[in-house]
């Protein structure tokens, strides 16, 4: 069974087989799933505006039924989608449209019911294309790490996509760090961060925290966890227990060589589109107070899970556990990771570099040749 680290927090990123379920196969992944009155991202390149098959629609909303009664997070609220689900497709609200049509109808069903940041249904690869696992980003996704550089002398920036856990990522990241150990500053820009996994996150944490540091919890129920339906995989850097009926798995920094960067400052350029996996690395280093967070509240996707087909045509992003702050027992679905200091997220990177010890001026010209590939904010969010 492949590893699922990479995968196991990411916004949409849906290139696994086997989770939850028979083998999706192949598929390319997505970024974070769009929000209401947005274009609905899919799993794949597939024949969205086909008409869907007699019968297919309320099939397909009775098996997403069943299976987030066996493997969402919370039992209740998995309860209430069901009814909903079971409730419209005997109204045969579901018996007619388009493939296109019938993801979206059952993703804003679901949305009304409970909102979720990860939460949704999506098309699914042709059986045919399903010939292994794809890890790389899918088509026309930015570079996964947009930029890494010294931007001024003592300051390291780095900017994210996601944290796909590709081996030519991870190599970035530690080329970047080893580059700028003897950094004064290190700045993370997260802000056009759709999620992913660990691997890049525990290359940083060796190098910055000094001893090892608990960070966040994962929990889950225990049948999924035993089933092997769960994304997560335990390792070094996170460990699992039993707690009465659920998993819970400690996500622990693991210090490597001591570096000066032990001691650097480090600022997160935080936004509305930082999502689920980097909301997960913005409140570990909030929590233990190894960075500041500059900017607006994150995107409120915490739940964390992977793909699960459905049919030939459709799959569900199915939510299985959440992430929590250790010290409090509270996960950030909805409300979002809050920032330290609350500025508007396009002018996170100046702020950053003032606080580094910039003038005003010379941090708008730094600012002004760092250019986002996305948008820095979004005015209406699914998990809200």
């Amino acid at each position: 069974m492949p590893s699922f680290r990479t995968f196991l927090i990411g916004t949409a990123f849906v290139t696994v087989a086997g989770l939850l379920g028979s083998p999706l196969g192949a598929q390319t992944g997505a970024p974070a799933p769009a929000a209401a009155g947005e274009p609905q991202e899919t799993a794949a390149v597939v024949p969205a505006n086909l008409a869907i098959e007699q019968g297919e629609g309320r099939a397909v909303a009775l098996k997403l039924a069943d299976s987030l009664i066996s493997s969402f997070t919370y039992r209740e609220q998995a309860e209430d989608y069901a009814a909903m689900l079971r409730r419209n497709a005997a109204a045969g609200r579901y018996d007619s449209g388009t493939r296109d049509e019938l993801a979206k109808l059952l993703t804003d069903d679901l949305q009304a019911v409970h909102k979720d940041g990860h939460l949704h249904v999506m098309l699914a690869k042709p059986p045919a294309d399903r010939s292994g696992a794809h890890q790389g980003p899918p088509a026309n996704f930015p570079p996964l790490v947009q930029a890494a550089k010294t931007i001024a002398p003592g300051i390291g920036y780095i900017r994210f996509t996601a944290f796909f856990g590709t081996p030519e990522e991870v190599a970035q990241v530690n080329k970047w760090l080893a580059e700028n150990r003897d950094a004064k500053t290190l700045i993370f820009d997260l802000r056009n961060h759709h999620g992913g996994g660990l691997d890049e996150q525990d290359a940083i944490f060796s190098y910055i925290f000094a001893k090892r540091t608990p960070l966040v919890k994962m929990a889950l129920s225990k049948t999924v966890f035993e089933q092997r339906n769960s994304p997560l995989q335990g390792g070094k850097t996170l460990q699992f227990v039993q707690e009465g009926d659920r998993m819970v798995g400690t996500h622990v920094a693991l210090p490597g060589e001591d570096t000066p960067l032990r001691k650097a400052k480090i600022y997160l350029l935080v936004s509305n589109r930082t999502a689920s996996a980097a909301e997960h690395f913005s409140l570990a280093m909030k929590s233990t107070g190894r960075g500041t967070l500059i900017g607006e509240a994150t995107a409120g996707a915490n739940h964390f899970g992977g793909p699960a087909p459905l049919n030939d045509h459709f799959a569900v992003w199915m939510p299985v556990g959440r992430t929590y702050d250790i010290k409090t027992g509270k996960d950030w679905e909805g409300d979002g990771v809050a920032p330290d200091l609350a500025v508007d997220p396009k002018q996170a990177l100046v702020v950053a570099l003032e606080k580094a010890g910039l003038s005003h001026e010379v941090a708008v010209r730094l600012d002004a040749a760092e250019v986002p590939a996305e948008p820095v904010h979004r005015d209406k969010l699914r998990a809200r």
